[in-house]
């Protein structure tokens, strides 16, 4: 909650020095007074109507793409994954370079099988178009789609795991309950499992 506050401020003061740094003109109407002491109304669709009636599409097309900019450049788990894919495409290109020996931007089945035999055992699932040689492109959408796949299949293993753990932990709690005996209430034995019927009751 506090993360999504935080954010809204963000976006709000982005917008706010974006509006300050447009060029005044004579037919802008703001959105509020600043006489006016009413609260600002930040939610979207307050937001789309402020949009609407005071810019053009082009310049509501520029501003909600600068906003949309701004929250992915913000947002730490984007930043992450783009700093994963940078990697993936550095080490991805550097091993392509590597086994492109005629420099041809392509990998052909002889280069592929003498230096990427992984990659030379599914040639033809590599090569998209079909037209005998592998580029890096090609090469890089086969490892996004084979991290795919690891991906589901770990999360798929993970789930299967959380079931199984919560099955044997349902099993060790049935197993730990201690077994009470029920004695029904006509019984002449006591909790302590004496024959009461013999006790008398002292005369008073």
């Amino acid at each position: 909650m506090g993360r999504a506050n935080k954010h809204l401020k963000e976006v709000f003061l982005l917008t706010t020095t974006m509006l300050l740094a447009l060029p005044v003109s004579a037919d802008l109407k703001l959105p509020i007074r600043l006489t006016d002491n009413r609260m600002v109304d930040n939610d979207d669709v307050g937001l789309s109507k402020t949009l609407e009636h005071n810019f053009s599409p082009e310049d509501r097309a520029r501003l909600r793409k600068a906003l949309s900019d701004y929250a992915r450049n913000t947002d730490p788990d984007h930043q992450l994954m783009l700093q994963k894919r940078k990697i993936m495409h550095d080490s991805i290109s550097q091993r392509f370079n590597e086994c492109n020996r005629d420099n041809d931007d392509s990998l052909d089945r002889e280069e592929a099988t003498l230096c990427l035999p992984q990659v030379a055992r599914h040639f033809s699932y590599v090569d998209l178009d079909g037209n005998g040689v592998i580029t890096l492109d090609e090469l890089e959408n086969a490892y996004a789609q084979m991290v795919e796949r690891q991906r589901e299949a770990e999360a798929k293993t993970q789930a299967q795991q959380a079931i199984v753990s919560d099955s044997d932990s349902d099993k060790s709690k049935n197993k730990s309950k201690p077994s009470t005996a029920v004695i029904p209430a006509n019984s002449t034995v006591n909790s302590t499992g004496k024959d009461v019927s013999a006790l008398r009751k002292r005369p008073s």
